[in-house]
C-alpha cells in the first residue's frame, strides 16, 4: 500500500498492490503496475487483438512516470505552473489521464503521471504552447528529475 496526496483536492489516495508485487519506491510501483497490465496482454482472451496490439508499439498507450524533486522555494510556483498546463492538456484528444501528486512525506517531491492514447498523441502534446510554457517556466525549479516511459496494450485490457 502506498499513500499519495493529490494537491488539487488535498485528499490522500491509497494505491494497493497485490502481495505478489513488492515495491520499494514509486518507480517500482508503476513498473509493477505496468507489468501487471502487460501480463494481461499475453493472457487476454482476445488473443488476436492482444497479439497485434502487443507487437505494434504505435497502437499502444503510453504511460509516463515523471518524478520531480522541486527546490523548496519553488513548490508553490511549480504547482501553479502545472495547473495552467493541465488546463490545456486535458483538452487534448489524445490525453487519457494527466495529473500531479505531491508526497505527503516530503512536500518537494512530485509524481507527474500521464497516459496518452499512443506515441503520436504524446508527440503532438510535446508541440503544444501550454507544455512549452510549462517547461520554460519550470526549467530552473528542480533539484532532480527522473523519467520513465512505459507502453501498455490497452486493447488487451478490455
Amino acid at each position: 500500500m502506498y499513500k499519495i496526496r493529490c494537491f488539487y483536492c488535498n485528499k490522500e489516495k491509497l494505491l494497493i498492490i497485490s502481495s505478489e508485487l513488492i515495491t520499494i519506491d514509486m518507480k517500482n510501483l508503476f513498473l509493477g503496475i505496468a507489468c501487471v497490465l502487460l501480463a494481461g496482454c499475453a493472457n487476454s482472451p482476445k488473443q488476436e487483438t492482444a497479439t497485434s496490439c502487443c507487437n505494434d508499439k504505435s497502437s499502444m498507450e503510453v504511460v509516463l512516470d515523471l518524478h520531480r524533486k522541486v527546490k523548496p522555494e519553488y513548490v508553490t510556483a511549480f504547482k501553479e505552473a502545472f495547473a495552467k498546463c493541465k488546463a490545456g492538456t486535458i483538452q487534448e484528444s489524445g490525453c487519457v489521464d494527466y495529473g500531479v501528486y505531491q508526497s505527503p512525506q516530503d512536500s518537494t517531491e512530485f509524481l507527474i503521471y500521464e497516459v496518452w492514447k499512443n506515441e503520436a498523441e504524446l508527440a503532438k502534446h510535446g508541440e503544444t504552447a501550454h507544455l512549452k510554457n510549462l517547461l520554460e517556466e519550470t526549467k530552473d525549479m528542480f533539484d532532480s528529475v527522473s523519467n520513465k516511459k512505459i507502453y501498455v496494450c490497452a486493447e488487451a485490457q478490455k
